[in-house]
């Protein structure tokens, strides 16, 4: 027991010392036993396998950052890398990404979850594999989704209790890739993915707790509180967009009535634009509309304000429900929308509506990442599952 608890607590100290170097900017040894409070011999132990296993690289240089020249340490590229399925609601994304957060390869496929068949699984999975170069090592294999929990507890097919408006054959994509590549397959929900790429790699990196706001399409949202994700049954991410903001409102896919995503999410607000057309005797797209306000259209500022508005909604609840240092919001299959006039509303509302008896003020930006945090945020569950020994 005392050997197993040994080789355990080696894992999170290495763990532990991976993670703080991709979150702290030129950081170095002394740095790392100050703040782990290990000994100068374990880290230097740890620090020399990880160099040794070709996972952390170490280099002098003058870092404005630090005023002083050192040797700081950085994640060494294409040594180790995992692939991605992102299944988006209209897309299947496909790529290999290594662990500095590279992207290696990429590529898009136009189809829904009622159109991806065995025949389409088989060649997205056989695709992106043939471009793992032979001397990189993968990971594995982690999928990424509206609505997915985690590999354990994934609904059957058959199950009356399917999520919720998305549902993946996930054991079917599960099945192809351990199979024939023997690699380990995960599962990671799009809001929790998102939120730790930031982390690891984007905007959430100098921050202990964390809000992500994922907006388009649907509106989604995941937390971070003293440096851990908050997950709820079977992984679950924060379904802000399914919390009632009407109790007369319509009904939503999930059961309930008024829920927020049924006003700020776009394909619930296609009505408000064919409204919006009918005024002003225009055709306008989303896409167009939005463009056209960020080229200072009037008319199609109005109704991007109106937009934001209702996302805002959200963000307060958030702010309120949560306190965090930070809301960082992200956008998920909308990445024609110009992030800056929408955050300024969001800051305004939520900083004239957040309960607050200590003045609180909560830092609200863009994301860094957009899409890319998806992906990014699938190589942060791969590393903490194999560093962790979940091989």
């Amino acid at each position: 027991m005392n050997n197993i608890n040994s080789e355990y607590m080696k894992n999170i100290n290495r763990f532990e010392i991976l993670q703080m170097i991709y979150q702290t900017k030129d950081i170095n040894r002394n740095v790392i036993t100050q703040t782990t409070g290990l000994t100068s011999a374990a880290v230097t132990k740890i620090i020399n396998s990880l160099i040794a296993e070709g996972v952390v690289s170490e280099k002098s240089f003058y870092s404005e950052f630090r005023k002083r020249r050192s040797r700081y340490l950085s994640i060494c590229r294409d040594t180790y890398a995992t692939v991605i399925l992102c299944l988006c609601r209209n897309m299947v994304k496909a790529a290999i990404v290594d662990i500095s957060g590279s992207i290696i390869y990429s590529r898009d496929c136009q189809v829904s979850y009622a159109m991806l068949d065995d025949f389409l699984i088989g060649d997205i999975v056989k695709d992106v594999f043939s471009h793992i170069q032979d001397e990189t090592k993968c990971l594995g294999c982690v999928c990424i989704s509206p609505g997915i929990r985690s590999a354990k507890n994934i609904v059957s097919e058959n199950s009356s209790s399917k999520s919720v408006p998305f549902f993946w054959n996930i054991e079917k994509i599960q099945a192809i890739v351990e199979k024939a590549y023997h690699v380990p397959f995960y599962t990671e929900n799009d809001s929790n993915a998102a939120l730790l790429g930031e982390m690891w790699f984007g905007a959430g990196r100098e921050s202990k707790n964390t809000v992500l706001y994922n907006i388009g399409k649907g509106i989604g949202s995941a937390v971070c509180l003293n440096g851990s994700i908050l997950s709820g049954y079977q992984n679950s991410s924060i379904e802000i967009g399914h919390v009632t903001i009407n109790f007369n409102g319509p009904q939503c896919a999930c059961g309930n009535r008024g829920c927020l995503e049924l006003y700020a999410g776009l394909d619930h607000f296609q009505g408000k634009l064919a409204t919006f057309n009918e005024k002003h005797e225009t055709n306008y797209s989303l896409e167009e509309t939005f463009s056209r306000a960020r080229n200072g259209d009037e008319a199609c500022n109005s109704f991007v304000h109106e937009y934001a508005l209702m996302v805002a909604e959200g963000a307060v609840i958030l702010a309120n429900m949560f306190k965090p240092e930070k809301i960082i919001v992200t956008t998920n299959e909308a990445d024609f929308l110009y992030l800056p006039p929408i955050i300024e509303t969001i800051k305004e509302e939520v900083f004239s509506r957040i309960f607050s008896i200590s003045e609180q003020k909560v830092k609200i930006e863009a994301s860094t990442l957009r899409s890319n945090g998806y992906m990014l945020g699938g190589v942060a569950v791969a590393v903490r599952k194999y560093f962790l020994g979940d091989k």
